[in-house]
């Protein structure tokens, strides 16, 4: 059989999700990257299994091809590879490969979820006029999305849109409500969607808002290098009727303090970028 992984390399041929997105999804900008600094990723001792499995399982286009290519991949080597996807990898791996995974349903290394950045006409500070915000699904899918509605949705420190399913082909004046309120917000609640990260969180960190991370599996990127608590607040499931008591107890001075050290976050670990640095900084370490 002749393998050539460049037939697992397809174009994103789907709706752009988030809508504001453009240019190379986070498994085409990190092989790209990757080449670039290839150099750099061989001392390691790691090769990248080169695949863009989102790509792939969203358009159907050659996953046949998948486990055969694995099944190929000589096992005297080390691997690994980046998946954006939240329910990759679903293939078996050679064994010892190092699994960096965005969405969180396979038990990988974190990553962030992460796409393009906001443009800067969106981003436009605004008064705090509210207090927290969630603006999104709720979805069974998710149950703490329901617990916190179900808890919060008639107190008047919070704001919440009305309940609906959002699709990968977001309505505009959905979109406009959810960057208005998140810059009028002090908090914004980030809980997880069907996978165990959101894009939700980072874009926040990006409108001027700190994230309130609601989870009921641990799941954060990079945790070895930065300490989350600086920048947002960590809140687990079982822990949502104290939520409120949790957020008032943070002064001015240490919320703008947290603002400053998510802008820096964000830049250095949460960007294109700076997720695709970080990725080489494990396994540096990791050799």
């Amino acid at each position: 059989m002749k393998v050539d992984f460049k037939n697992l390399r397809v174009p994103a041929d789907y709706p752009t999700y988030p809508p504001y997105h453009e240019g190379d999804y986070m498994e085409e900008y990190f092989y790209k990257y990757y080449i670039e600094n290839k150099s750099e990723f061989d001392k390691t001792g790691f090769t990248l299994i080169p695949i863009f499995w989102t790509n792939v399982y969203l358009t159907s286009k050659n996953k046949d091809l998948l486990q055969p290519y694995l099944n190929y991949l000589p096992k005297d080597k080390k691997y690994f590879t980046v998946s954006q996807h939240d329910d990759a990898v679903n293939e078996i791996l050679p064994p010892g490969t190092l699994s960096f995974e965005a969405g969180g349903n396979r038990n990988g290394i974190p990553l962030p979820l992460i796409c393009s950045p906001l443009k800067k006409g969106l981003i436009e500070p605004q008064e705090k006029d509210i207090f927290c915000s969630f603006v999104g699904s709720i979805s069974n899918n998710a149950q703490c999305r329901v617990t916190l509605y179900q808890t919060y949705a008639n107190d008047p420190d919070f704001y919440f849109s009305k309940p609906r399913y959002w699709t990968a082909e977001v309505p505009q004046d959905n979109f406009k409500e959810f960057i208005d309120v998140s810059q009028r917000s002090e908090f914004c609640l980030a809980p997880r969607g069907y996978g165990k990260n959101s894009f939700r969180f980072y874009e926040v960190m990006q409108l001027g808002s700190i994230p309130v991370l609601v989870y009921d599996e641990e799941w954060l990127p990079f945790k070895k290098y930065i300490d989350w608590n600086e920048f947002s607040v960590l809140v687990e499931e079982k822990d949502i009727p104290n939520l409120k008591t949790k957020l008032q107890s943070y002064t001015k001075e240490q919320k703008d303090k947290m603002l400053e050290k998510g802008k820096e976050i964000y830049r250095e670990y949460f960007s294109m970028e700076g997720f695709s640095k970080n990725v080489l900084r494990y396994l540096q370490d990791e050799k």
